[in-house]
């Protein structure tokens, strides 16, 4: 999963569309630099992942313009594009991943769900929740017909969609469908503790958004919890329950927990997606707050100076040319 740029909630990939193995050895090489990609995505090693994913786009293009293999391999370049802050990139194959889906597989069919999860993601970091939203609510009607209303597939689409009316402030919307998804997903016998973590986490930072400290408390808890079991201390999911939690502390006064999370946090993401990423100038704000709180206030100067910083290239760098 990824973290919106503006905030931190986590957005869900629906999953790995399958392709069919082949004895072809051009298959063979694009199977093993898009699997060992993918692998590195979802390890959070996204250095690797982009380079490993680059070589199977560029491989599938030799399988013609409207192969499954190079729908797939855009389809999972463009997720992480999208983790290493670059999203016009990632807009682009994501478009194009949808485009060659819904050309050779007709509009209702589940890897056209999958695509339309992808774009719409894109669109909700690119801060554009109104041009998700519609693809989302046609991702949820082709994954409930497709899978069933009580399908794992539904819980990530609907934790997606929530995340939309979260930031389109429709709170009641939102906690719906994060409770729908919390329950698909802790009825299913097939479901993964860390796979109820984006849930928990998501629900809980709603909470936080309306003061509900006492509802969001365990519920970061819990999601940091499971993150830190099932990704290593290393892992930028971590980072982000790790910020959120810290967030958290320093909206009620709780400072001294606070910091030492928030330092955390930023550490993690210095070494995993960079030090000039969206996700470190977010979370030096929110140290800026911190420290503010606390009466640091050359500290936080510091911290929110480095995040206008970082902020400052990245609008440049998304210019148009």
């Amino acid at each position: 999963m990824i973290r919106k740029m503006g905030g931190w909630l986590a957005v869900v990939v629906m999953g790995v569309a399958g392709v069919a193995d082949s004895t072809y050895a051009e298959d063979t090489k694009w199977q093993a630099d898009h699997d060992a990609g993918w692998k590195a995505y979802q390890e959070g090693r996204l250095g690797d992942a982009l380079a490993r994913l680059q070589t199977a786009e560029k491989e599938a293009t030799a399988f013609g313009a409207n192969d499954p293999k190079l729908a797939l391999s855009r389809d999972h370049l463009a997720w992480v594009l999208c983790a290493l802050g670059k999203t016009t990139q990632g807009e682009a194959m994501a478009r194009s991943a949808l485009s060659i889906r819904e050309k050779t597989l007709g509009g209702d069919h589940a890897d056209v769900a999958k695509s339309l999860n992808t774009l719409a993601c894109v669109y909700d970091m690119e801060g554009k929740p109104e041009q998700a939203k519609p693809l989302y609510e046609r991702c949820l009607a082709i994954t409930e017909k497709t899978s069933g209303n009580d399908s794992l597939k539904v819980a990530a689409v609907l934790d997606n969609l929530a995340t939309v009316d979260h930031v389109l402030g429709k709170n009641d919307e939102a906690e719906s469908a994060y409770k729908r998804a919390l329950a698909i997903r802790e009825k299913s016998p097939e479901t993964k503790p860390i796979e109820l973590a984006p849930t928990l986490h998501n629900l809980g930072l709603l909470y936080h958004d309306q003061g509900k400290h006492d509802e969001a408390d365990p519920l970061l808890k819990r999601a940091l919890e499971i993150r830190k079991k099932a990704l290593g201390s290393d892992h930028p999911d971590v980072a982000a329950s790790l910020e959120a939690l810290g967030n958290h502390y320093t909206k009620q006064g709780k400072t001294a927990d606070a910091e030492p999370l928030l330092k955390r946090a930023l550490a993690i993401y210095e070494s995993t997606v960079g030090a000039d990423h969206p996700d470190v100038a977010r979370c030096c704000k929110n140290m800026a707050k911190c420290c503010q709180t606390m009466g640091h206030a050359d500290a936080a100067k510091k911290y929110d100076a480095r995040a206008k910083s970082i902020q400052e290239k990245h609008k440049h760098s998304h210019a148009p040319q």
